[in-house]
């Protein structure tokens, strides 16, 4: 693969490869929030809800996208995507339960390092968008991740305000 040099032109993306690309991360960002929030569980519910309320607005994002490809007459997204519910035995390969105030801490600070990155992901794909009708569906999701990354920054802040047991 060719080295892209700095200035070089990106060549567009065709519509249905953006939404692709949208729904694919959306997908993932769905199932580690999904993840999180039976980590949480059994230890911190109150963050297990947030991290289960957080996976269920990626889900909302996914409808939309599967929405706007169905009303642009694109090809399926699902049939492209990878699997909404990862199988059993990838949740218990990659599942921990968060059993101190130490994993919380490193847990929500991985959560709130990948929910930046999901907002900057979107970011640039708003910024690189050739479909008006995704452009306006990628503000709305900037502003949702934005919001996310605020109530997990609340959550890493009264994670570290825990004090220590004895």
């Amino acid at each position: 693969m060719p080295a892209i040099t700095p200035g070089a032109q990106a060549r567009p993306c065709p519509a249905d490869e953006q939404l692709l690309l949208a729904h694919e991360h959306e997908s993932r960002e769905m199932e580690h929030y999904r993840g999180l929030a039976l980590s949480f569980l059994p230890t911190r519910p109150h963050v297990s809800r947030l991290m289960a309320a957080l996976g269920i607005e990626c889900e909302q994002r996914i409808g939309a996208l599967e929405a706007l490809a169905e009303k642009l007459q694109l090809r399926d997204l699902q049939m492209y995507a990878p699997s909404r519910y990862p199988s059993w035995a990838e949740v218990r390969r990659h599942h921990l339960f968060i059993t101190d105030d130490a994993m919380a801490c490193q847990a929500l600070s991985h959560a709130l390092a990948v929910a930046h990155h999901s907002r900057q992901f979107s970011e640039l794909m708003a910024r690189y968008c050739h479909l008006p009708e995704l452009d306006a569906l990628l503000v709305q999701f900037i502003e949702h991740k934005r919001a996310a990354c605020h109530l997990l920054e609340e959550a890493q802040a009264g994670a570290y305000a825990v004090p220590a047991r004895a």
